[in-house]
């Protein structure tokens, strides 16, 4: 599937030489607007190989008004880098078809059922009570429809914080869904009721029905305030995730949070529920558009594998030089794409 220059690789193409040889292509999606708070990105780029095309998904956000994230939208490229708008989900759709109310759209993906041939759209959604700026209770929504312009019809609430599991007692939201070997396999952020964030695993045979497998360890050891986005690969060894992670600390000197993002890739161990690291490294802004200081929000970032070009494609969310001050409601984000040729 993957050709490489050396021939002694086997297997994925090494992570560290996809690091090493990551460069700006340009900007697949740009924010609603340029006012602060003004996000795009939050999705996830899938192939459509019977027309040559690549599909990515997105969640635009505003500020002004308490709009948030306002929709999921589904755009198409040739060229994995200049999209066009398919379809789009409005929050207000999203609540009347599913009969719940919520106040946010977040992470978005987006597959193709190998049995039915039906697209499946999955929404983090802000469930909870209440407005609140960046929510309380988050659950993960399953939208379904035959073609990618639609109608999609709502099926359910597939991941739902809770229900028993200490974990996810608050959150179960921005997840990375792959289907490998005919499994689907979902790694979502999860949060419990003392806010620590743990990566979780849930799998399924039909991507409907999701089986919860619990919290996962970092090579053999818990760790807290860590989150993951991007893309589970077949590997030698079993699946193999490759994306974006980060890591949430604090600055005790400036009494503040600080996040550290880096390029990742793990080895998933179903069985001892343990991330085992192949490579981390820190992200490098390498484009015009990343405010040098801050490039990454956090770690919302897709990874595919392009077979017309043989090249891996990522897509990132980063904060723009347009950002007067980092936060939450002052950020101004786009999605950006890396190209490492293979």
């Amino acid at each position: 599937m993957y050709k490489t220059k050396l021939s002694c690789w086997q297997g994925l193409p090494p992570p560290q030489y996809v690091y090493a040889n990551l460069r700006f292509k340009g900007v697949a999606l740009e924010p609603p607007n340029f006012e602060p708070g003004s996000w795009c990105g939050a999705g996830k780029c899938v192939l459509d190989i019977e027309n040559e095309e690549f599909i990515l998904t997105s969640r635009p956000r505003k500020v002004e008004g308490d709009v948030r994230g306002f929709a999921a939208n589904i755009y198409k490229s040739k060229d994995g880098v200049k999209y066009d708008l398919v379809s789009s989900l409005l929050a207000e759709e999203v609540a009347e078809k599913s009969k719940i109310k919520i106040h946010s759209i977040e992470g978005t993906q987006l597959l193709k059922d190998p049995l039915t041939g039906q697209w499946y759209f999955y929404l983090s959604c802000d469930t909870g009570p209440e407005f609140i700026w960046g929510g309380i209770f988050w659950e993960t929504m399953l939208f379904a429809a035959d073609d990618l312009k639609g109608p999609w019809e709502y099926q359910d609430l597939v991941i739902r914080h809770g229900l028993g599991q200490a974990y996810d007692a608050v959150q179960s939201r921005d997840s990375s869904i792959d289907i490998v070997d005919g499994k689907w396999w979902m790694l979502y952020r999860a949060h419990d009721r003392e806010w620590r964030i743990r990566m979780a695993l849930a799998t399924s045979a039909d991507g409907i029905n999701w089986t919860k497998h619990g919290p996962f360890l970092v090579d053999g050891a818990e760790v807290f305030k860590f989150g993951m986005s991007g893309t589970t690969f077949a590997g030698t060894f079993g699946p193999t995730f490759m994306g974006l992670c980060s890591r949430t600390g604090l600055d005790y000197r400036r009494r503040r949070e600080t996040r550290e993002v880096d390029f990742c890739a793990f080895n998933i161990d179903r069985k001892d529920m343990n991330l085992e690291t192949i490579f981390r490294g820190p992200w490098i802004p390498k484009s015009p558009y990343e405010l040098k200081q801050s490039p990454l929000h956090g770690s919302y970032s897709s990874m595919v594998y392009d077979p017309w070009k043989n090249r891996m494609l990522l897509y990132v969310e980063a904060i723009g030089l347009e950002t007067k001050e980092v936060g939450l409601n002052t950020n101004i984000e786009r999605q950006l794409v890396y190209e490492s040729q293979l």
